[in-house]
This record gives structure tokens, sequence and C-alpha cells, in this order.
């Protein structure tokens, strides 16, 4: 472990909090492994093997990096069709998906990397020394550099060890550059010209979501904790009465204040009966 520390700054939004910010402290490690199948440099490979946990497979060709704006929206897409297979899930994304409380879609991501036929990893790229990346975690350019760089690692991390492997990013996001022969693909065009079975199903998610919210990296974290409490503010039910006039009701007696207990009457044809339960003064029915 490397002394050098990090953070992770989060907003969230509670019923009884409110919007608060978390911030998380992380150290930088040097012994973060690839997760590949037999990759001669990551000792911790073999020991992960040996717990059976699934690994990249070097026979497939290629390596899918996708960023967070390609995961949560298309989560669907990348859990249900098998053919996506060799995918690194980086910390960053899962990083972001936490930040909105998708909770549903990280579980997602993790159940893909437990299965074995997908050979696909979760990659620690945001405590791992040689793929850190300065700046706010809950920036959405500083994130899709972090993705880029952990992309960028992979693919010299195999060329060092003689191993012909595509690197290739998926987004939605428009187009970005990348080094060190990594492609940067929007998830369609990948899907059109490797898998065009799946561009029916990658349409119609992409209809179904939208008008919704489902790409994290619309707005940034705080915009998006600020923008669901104006939603919730402006969604609220109008007043009936101002306060003033409650007040006004309660001292002349036309608004009386107490709880409402309903009880269905039996029968088929009774009527239900309500009672208003007061602490000042004896019960209305």
């Amino acid at each position: 472990m490397l002394g050098v520390r990090s953070e992770s700054v989060a907003f969230r939004r509670s019923k009884r909090q409110g919007l608060t910010m978390s911030v998380t402290e992380r150290y930088m490690r040097n012994d973060i492994p690839c997760g590949l199948h037999g990759c001669r440099t990551c000792t911790m490979n073999a020991e992960l093997a040996r717990k059976g946990v699934p690994l990249l497979d070097v026979t497939l060709g290629q390596i899918l990096v996708p960023d967070a704006s390609a995961v949560s929206r298309f989560i669907a897409l990348f859990e249900q069709e098998d053919e996506l297979k060799n995918l690194v899930f980086c910390q960053t994304v899962i990083d972001a998906l936490d930040r909105r409380n998708r909770t549903r879609t990280m579980r997602n991501v993790r159940k893909i990397a437990a299965d074995p036929a997908r050979s696909s990893v979760v990659f620690a790229n945001e405590v791992f020394a040689q793929t850190r990346v300065h700046g706010k975690s809950a920036d959405v350019d500083r994130d899709t550099r972090a993705v880029v760089r952990a992309a960028e690692w992979y693919r010299q991390h195999l060329e060092a060890q003689n191993k012909a492997q595509r690197v290739v990013i998926l987004t939605q996001r428009e187009v970005y550059s990348a080094e060190h022969g990594v492609e940067v693909w929007r998830l369609e065009d990948y899907l059109a010209e490797q898998h065009p079975k799946l561009v029916e199903h990658f349409r119609a998610i992409e209809q179904a979501t939208q008008d919704g919210d489902m790409d994290v990296t619309a707005m940034s974290a705080g915009e998006f904790a600020q923008a669901r409490l104006q939603a919730k503010a402006q969604g609220s039910y109008a007043k009936h009465y101002s306060e003033g006039d409650i007040s006004d009701g309660l001292r002349n007696g036309t608004l009386v204040r107490g709880t409402i207990r309903l009880r269905a009457g039996g029968g088929m044809r009774s009527e239900s009966q309500g009672v208003i339960e007061r602490s000042d003064a004896p019960d209305i029915v």
C-alpha cells in the first residue's frame, strides 16, 4: 500500500436528512490485479483463480470497457445479452452509480462479474496508483478521464506481455479521444459492427429510457440532487388553506385538529365509519 490519500465526494438525499454530502478517504495501492487469465505480472490473479473468481479471457481478442453513460442507461443490455463478454467495469463507474443510489444497477454489474460465462471483472482503478487520476470524483469529465486512463493501462499492460488484445471503451457520450491504441465507440455503433442482432434491443431500451434520468453523466451529482429536491417541491400538493386561515378556523371553531380513523362497515350495504380523534376535546364520530 502506498501512502497517497485521495477523497471521493458523494451527495445523497434521504427523507430524514434531506441533501447531505459524504466524503470517503482512500489510499492508493500498487498491487491491484488486472483480472486477466494467464497474466505473468499480476501475481494476485492466481489466487483469484484458485478461489473461483471469473477472469478475463485472453482468447476472445478484445476487452470492453463501458463507461458510466453506457452502464447506467443500458445495464439491461449488458445483463441480458451473453454475447457481450470480457467486460471491465471500472470502480469509477461503480462510484458514479453509487452517488445516485443506483443500488440495483450496481448489483447487476457485480452479478455479471460473478458469472463465469461472461469473463468479466470489476477493476479497482480508483485505488490503483498506476491508474490514478486527479480531480473531484463527482466531476463527469474527470470520471471520463479515469475510465480512459484505466483502458490505456490495460492496453499497455497487455502489450508488455505481447498479448494482442483490442481494448474498446463503450460510451453514450460524444466520442472522446484516447491514446495507446485504445478505441472509443458509441455503444450503438459498436453493436452495429460487432453484434448487429443486439441493435434492436439497444433501441428498445433507448426508447424506453428517453424521458428518464437513467444516464448518470447527464449532470453532476450535486446538480442531480438539487434538481430532485426542486422537482419534489414543485410536485407537492397545493395548500387548501393558508396558515392564517387554519389558525383563524381553529380559533372560531370552524376547523378542528385531530387524527382521522376510518373503519369499514360490516355487510354489503353498510357505510364506512370515521372518527376524528382529538387530544384536547372529545372525539368526533
